[in-house]
This record gives C-alpha cells, structure tokens and sequence, in this order.
C-alpha cells in the first residue's frame, strides 16, 4: 500500500504541474476552450465567458499549485478534497462531453497533446482512481522529515518532466518543477519544518508570473500549426502516403409487400429480387483515414473573390490579425500603419485579417486610415493564428516567417535588419 500511496502522489503531482504548465503556456486558447464548453452546454451565464480569461490562467495557477503540494505534502487534509472535487468536476464534463459528442478536444493539455473526450475521460477515471487512493490516505500524507525521500521525489519527477519536455521539444515544464522541487531541497536544509510551503509558495509566484506574460505576449512555445518556421500550405494537402478514409455504401431498399424498409451493404442487396424497390444509397464512414493539419484557412477579398493561394504564394506578405474588429486594441493601429506604409514602400505586400463583414471592415479603415486592405478570414482560424488581437504575421511563400503580440511590435527598421526585407 506504501508502494501505491507514493505511486498516486508522483503521478497526481506531475500530471497536474505538467497539465497546468502547457495550459499556462496558452491562457488565452485555454479560454476559446472553456467560452466553447459553456457555448456547448447551453449556459446563459454572459458572466462567465466575460471572465473566461482570467478563469482559465487561475485554472491552470490552481493545477500547477496542487501538484507541488501533492508532491512535498502540503495541507494534503484540503488539498485532497480541492483534487476530489476538481477530477469529480471535469470526470463528469469529459463523459456528458464524450457521449454527447459537444466537443472534439478536451483542451487539458492546451495544444500540445490534443486528448479526444473519450480519450480524456479515460485519463480522467485513471486519475479518479489514484486521488481517491490520496484522499483516502490524507491524514497520513506530510512534509518529508527526512532528505532522502524528497531526493527520491526530486530526481523521478526531473526524470519524468524531463522526459515530457523532450517529447514536446521545451524545456519549461522541466525547468520549472527542477527549480521548484530543487529549491525545497535547499529550504529543506536550512528549514525543513517551512520547506513544503515554500515549495508551494514558489509553484504560486512562478505560474503566476508565467501566465501573465504568456498573456500579455505570445505563448513562450507554439504548438499549432501556424509556429513560426511552419509552412501553411504544405500543411494544408496531405502526403501520398497518407492513410484514406473507407466508406461504405448503404442500400435501402423498401419491400413491395410488407411496406418494410431494410438496409443492406453493397454484397447483399436485393438486386435479383422484384419484390423489392430502392429507396436511397447512402455513404457511411468505416474508418476515418489522416486529415491535414490545416483543413479551414481560406482568404476572401472584397469581391469574394478566395484568394488563399495568392497571399500564400507572395514572396514576402505582412498580415495584421483582427479576428474581431470590435474587440481590436485600437491604439496599436498606429504603429501598424506605419509599418504598413513602409512596407509598401518596399514593394512588399500588407492586408488585414477579419471575421468582420465587408461593410465593417471598410467603416473600420476608414475611420482610422489603414493603408491596408481588409480580407475576410475564419473567426476561429484567426484566434488559431495568433494569440493577440491584432497581431502581426510575416509570411515567405506561405511559410510563417515571424509574428509578433500586439505589444511587442517592432519598428519596421528593426524588421528589417532582423530578416533583410530588402535583399
């Protein structure tokens, strides 16, 4: 019982720090996430998706926290019913989610691996299991006494986070538990009575601070397909060796006798027999084959005219992202028009992204002067792009070259000498 009493803890402890990091890395996707789970479910609660934000980078703050007290043993008495509470919370979501078909991608760990509602409620049961073993356990759980047990701990959750960053090919989740867990190595030393709650006090500052700057600028690793040095266009056709979908043709045919109508497969249908009349064919999906990896983004101009292909063919292209002209922060438009008309002025093409219609779009350029035309693009595909509103986008030839947040835009001189626009 020992054996699993330690199991439960690193494996709660680490799949929470490790959830809680790659969700931290993106608060504001985390929050499209949740404002698509309150859309599904049918929540009039307006609030809610008002706070979404902030409620997704505490959600992810709260993971990370309750997995270094999991794994120094902190208040494990509350800390076991917050746990208990929570997989009991998101073991129900995943399961109505998963039955109910309301949403394709869970989002527990962010981008970075997409769990489907099956997929994460299994995980969901697994975790279930061991908390339940931490609950039933929590008046026994306590800060180490002894080094050599945090040691223990220490050198297999660096092992294990090591082992996911390299998966993932960043090094945070690995950087982050080492320093927290290494720093309560250290604190156990001079202080081993405070050394847990330092551990979770440290946890608290670092996700806190992490979070924020992945809001306040673009997330510190890119895991959707639009990353810099991704080229969009070879990801929107599928190799030659990409597996293909099976349908299979499904007969209805309705007997002239009875009334009865009855379906049958392309090797049994009554073909020779007059008493029977079809009715419709239908194609049924046997097995799903790849998809690529971009399957919606599309451009359209004014006209409506798609012209996806033109704008990933350029040479070199500036793109402003404004998913929702309504919620742009106006005050950077400024810069980007000087960038724009300086862009121009070295042949090289500028335009805006929108979900916004066509007459929005002109009142918007009009009334601040945009250099640029608008062209219309996927709401959803434009938040997917860039995490900023608006936000800044340098392609060659479809290749995502560079982007930048709304407030780290760089001059158009510093642009420049960093990819020699002008060569």
């Amino acid at each position: 019982m020992k054996f699993l009493l330690h199991f439960s803890r690193l494996f709660v402890g680490n799949l929470f720090i490790f959830s809680g990091v790659v969700k931290a890395n993106d608060p504001l996707g985390f929050s499209y996430k949740l404002i698509e789970y309150f859309e599904e479910f049918g929540t009039n609660w307006d609030w809610l998706i008002e706070i979404a934000m902030p409620l997704a980078a505490a959600i992810c703050i709260v993971e990370i926290v309750l997995g270094i007290a999991v794994l120094v043993g902190y208040r494990m008495k509350q800390v076991s019913w917050v746990l208990l509470a929570m997989i009991l919370f998101f073991t129900v979501l995943t399961f109505a989610s998963a039955v109910f078909e309301i949403v394709r991608s869970c989002g527990c760990f962010g981008d970075a691996i997409p769990l489907t509602p099956w997929e994460s409620f299994y995980k969901d049961l697994i975790l279930l299991a061991l908390i339940l073993i931490l609950f039933v356990k929590r008046n026994v759980i306590e800060p180490f006494t002894e080094i050599k047990p945090s040691l223990v701990y220490f050198l297999i959750s660096v092992a294990v986070m090591g082992t996911l960053s390299y998966q993932l090919n960043w090094e945070f989740p690995l950087i982050l538990t080492g320093i927290v867990l290494g720093g309560s190595l250290v604190m156990f030393m001079i202080n081993k009575q405070q050394q847990a709650m330092v551990a979770v006090l440290v946890s608290l500052i670092s996700s806190t601070v992490f979070s924020v700057n992945c809001v306040m600028h673009l997330p510190q690793m890119d895991f959707r397909p639009y990353a810099e040095g991704k080229n969009i266009s070879e990801q929107m056709e599928l190799p030659e060796n990409a597996i293909q979908p099976v349908y299979e043709n499904i007969l209805t045919y309705k007997n002239k006798t009875t009334g009865e109508e009855k379906e049958f497969t392309q090797e049994n249908y009554p073909w020779d027999d007059d008493n029977w009349e079809w009715v419709n064919t239908e194609s049924k999906l046997v097995k799903e084959g790849d998809v690529a990896k971009i399957t919606d983004f599309s451009v359209v101009d004014e006209s409506g005219n798609d012209i996806t292909y033109s704008v990933l063919d350029e040479e070199l292209i500036f793109l402003t992202i404004m998913y929702d002209l309504g919620k742009t922060d106006v005050s950077k438009i400024d810069a980007i028009n000087v960038i724009a008309k300086q862009a121009e002025a070295d042949a090289i093409p500028f335009a805006a992204l929108t979900a916004a219609t066509a007459e929005y779009s002109e009142e918007f350029r009009h009334q601040y002067q945009t250099p640029f035309p608008f062209y219309t693009t996927d709401g959803i595909v434009l938040k997917t792009i860039i995490r900023s509103n608006p936000g800044l986008v340098l392609l060659s030839k479809g290749t995502v070259v560079a982007k930048w947040h709304s407030n780290d835009l760089p001059t158009y001189q510093e642009i420049n000498e960093q990819y020699f626009l002008d060569k």
